[in-house]
């Protein structure tokens, strides 16, 4: 493990589940002294700036949050500044911002970091941000080959929690489990799965915020009529709830969105925890862990879901039985490592 003890870091990121403070316990465990900052205003501020920017094709739509947030980290900073700055994200963060932390909170001999756990497109800066750093990583394949400012590819992690070091026999519960945040896309699929595999033990799960389902009653009545509230659920699952549903089944079914490029945080956790998976995401062919005895690739959802609503035929979405999932699962002890939290802090931090 590199060797952070004492080191003062600086880390401006999106409140993402635990992740955040799955990051500090391993940083507190090296003995360093991490300090974490919002890198945007909360989701409905940050939704109304956004609405507004657009509506006036105002690029400066956040300077206010940037100039609050500079202030704040430099009135806070320690006495002689930080060993590391690391932003993750920073979707609204400015240049401006990013040159005045590096001149004033970063100490001379001091690192920046900057790391992407969502594709370019999505990012108000398209990954541009990067160049202003002394190192750059991205989650997405695509987004390391296609870049020209050097961005190496870092996959997501999975943290303690889905460290399966075990030889475990147990009795599984489910077949197959998913838990997701609700979309449209997820939530038509999950429909069809459930109607295409009655013989097997499902356990698909969509957390739907009730402020989102309220927005779309109004917005689009149509989407959240009648919903199946045997897999909607109005209450977020906990980190242990989601780890005890994966631990108890043979497989996990992971839908990202059809466009996304970079693996899912899931997808991690499901290496982790040496569970097979079935997932949408086709750039999972390009990681070194991929097999067709634990994953399977489903492609072109879409066009069988619109076949299947037509004709009633749902067998395009049926799921492999016990010929797949009672396969052993292949291990690879040294490979799965190398995507442990611990991994991916050291590989950030290398710089």
């Amino acid at each position: 493990m590199i060797d952070l003890k004492d080191k003062n870091i600086l880390i401006i990121m999106p409140k993402f589940y635990s992740y955040q403070s799955k990051m500090r316990e391993d940083l507190e465990a090296r003995g360093a002294r991490p300090v974490f900052y919002d890198e945007e205003p909360d989701k409905t501020k940050f939704l109304i700036l956004k609405n507004l920017g657009d509506i006036f094709h105002n690029p400066k739509i956040f300077d206010g949050f940037n100039k609050k947030l500079k202030n704040k980290i430099l009135s806070e900073m320690p006495s002689g500044g930080y060993d590391y700055l690391l932003v993750i994200r920073g979707n609204v963060l400015s240049e401006q911002t990013i040159h005045e932390l590096k001149n004033k909170a970063l100490k001379s001999s001091g690192k920046s970091i900057y790391y992407s756990w969502d594709s370019f497109k999505n990012l108000r800066h398209k990954g541009e941000i990067g160049r202003l750093f002394d190192w750059r990583g991205t989650f997405d394949s695509v987004d390391a080959k296609e870049s020209e400012l050097g961005y190496e590819l870092l996959p997501l992690f999975y943290s303690d929690e889905f460290n399966n070091t075990s030889n475990e026999n147990i009795e599984y519960k489910y077949d197959y489990v998913s838990v997701s945040a609700y979309f449209p896309f997820r939530y038509r699929y999950f429909k069809a799965f459930k109607e295409a595999n009655p013989d097997k033990k499902l356990c698909l799960k969509i957390f739907l915020d009730p402020k989102v389902y309220r927005g779309k009653k109004l917005k689009d009545p149509k989407l959240v009529k009648d919903l199946d509230m045997d897999i909607i659920s109005f209450e977020p699952f906990s980190p242990d709830q989601i780890r005890d549903m994966v631990r108890n089944s043979k497989a996990v079914l992971d839908l990202a969105h059809e466009a996304q490029q970079g693996l899912t945080m899931r997808t991690m956790e499901t290496l982790g925890i040496k569970r097979k998976l079935v997932t949408n995401n086709i750039y999972l062919r390009d990681y070194e862990f991929y097999n067709e005895t634990n994953d399977l690739i489903l492609t072109d959802l879409a066009a069988k879901a619109d076949k299947a609503e037509q004709t009633g035929d749902y067998s395009a979405f049926t799921l492999p039985g016990s010929e797949w999932l009672d396969q052993p699962y292949l291990e690879n002890e040294e490979v799965r490592q190398k995507y442990s939290i611990h991994s991916w802090i050291d590989k950030l931090f290398e710089v």
